[in-house]
């Protein structure tokens, strides 16, 4: 058979080469994920992860190595290097997948934890607006009540971006005001962290996909 190996005792050297320096990759661009993840949404960070876009990219190159390594098992001359590069990436590929879905449900733990912390920030906003009958013009002015025992993990909200106004009916679904948190993951990644008013989140929009976290909205971009 074609993928027959041939090359007996010669494979597995080369698959345990294979597997231990892909599979360090593999622990390493983890290691960065979650930790870098967990950082970022624990008060601490700035709720952006500029780095996680690379290990994104390493890991579709992993899958184009595989795809390579597959090629090339149709060549006696290269068949067992083949099958061990196509191990070897593929471990690399799978720790990679892993460890990024672990950290995005991190991270969106994070941002469910904040949508909460930030409950009285919009609550003064409201307040504000039915007092005056229209919204603050600068969230400077405002009056915010943090109940006994709220608590913000890092000691304060992280600085929102407050858009009140033409700015935000005109570019933000037809909201009064909104509330924004640049959250990017990498340097052709902008996402954001979106709160609206009239809860019209769509499912695309803002070059990106929303995905509703509590009464806020996170968008992938």
């Amino acid at each position: 058979m074609v993928f027959d190996l041939d090359c007996q005792q010669e494979f597995r050297p080369r698959l345990k080469m294979s597997l231990l320096g892909f599979g360090i990759l593999g622990l390493l661009l983890g290691g960065y994920s979650l930790g870098s993840s967990y950082l970022s949404v624990s008060g601490y960070g700035d709720w952006g992860i500029p780095g996680q876009e690379l290990v994104i990219w390493l890991c579709l190159l992993g899958m184009v190595i595989m795809v390579i390594s597959l090629v090339g098992l149709f060549s006696s001359k290269i068949r067992c290097s083949s099958m061990a590069v196509f191990l070897g990436s593929g471990l690399m590929v799978t720790l990679s997948l892993v460890s990024l879905k672990s950290a995005d449900a991190i991270r969106l733990q994070g941002f469910e934890r904040l949508s909460q912390e930030a409950a009285p920030l919009v609550a003064a906003i409201y307040a504000y607006n039915e007092e005056f009958g229209h919204p603050p013009e600068s969230l400077d002015i405002l009056q915010v009540n943090f109940p006994s025992g709220h608590t913000i993990k890092g000691g304060e909200l992280p600085d929102f971006e407050y858009y009140p106004g033409s700015i935000a009916t005109d570019r933000y679904h037809g909201n009064p005001w909104i509330l924004r948190l640049e959250t990017p993951t990498g340097p052709l990644r902008w996402d954001q962290f979106l709160y609206y008013p009239n809860q019209n989140y769509p499912s695309l929009g803002l070059g990106g996909w929303f995905e509703k976290v509590g009464e806020w909205a996170y968008v992938h971009e």
